[in-house]
């Protein structure tokens, strides 16, 4: 009887110890900048798998296009402009940096951006306040 006391209480903590560990491959945190110009758009209400959301086409200074999507199931942040300095932001060359460097150093096979960063786009709305949205990558297989 007591063995199948122990035996149920195992079964019973197994899985609560186990969802609780952190990942063996954690994840990097790369911030980009939107700015609205004609090379970048911002698509509101845009539909990806049904969630609905806001679409991001950044135009990289190397001339190559990003693909975000912020679903509007996640929750984004504004915060005062002051803390705009506290954020590092990325271009498309340091992020394919950060990519290889993140498969060498986890020796894992080439993943995708979204495996490898937590992903956000900076935005300023106004003269003292910007948004953080998390974002996902768009495109990640072509």
């Amino acid at each position: 009887m007591a063995a199948i006391k122990v035996l149920s209480l195992l079964l019973i903590l197994c899985p609560i110890l186990s969802f609780g560990q952190k990942s063996v491959y954690p994840k990097d945190t790369i911030y980009v900048m939107f700015k609205k110009n004609e090379a970048n758009r911002k698509i509101t209400n845009w539909d990806y798998k049904k969630k609905n959301g806001v679409y991001f086409s950044i135009k990289d200074k190397s001339s190559k296009h990003l693909s975000l999507f912020y679903p509007y199931t996640e929750k984004a942040d504004t915060l005062c402009i002051e803390k705009l300095k506290d954020f590092h932001l990325s271009d498309l060359e340091e992020i394919n940096e950060k990519r290889n460097r993140w498969i060498f150093d986890n020796k894992r096979p080439p993943a995708t951006r979204n495996g490898v960063f937590q992903t956000y786009v900076i935005e300023v709305i106004s003269d003292n306040k910007f948004v953080k949205y998390p974002v996902i990558w768009r495109n990640e297989r072509i």
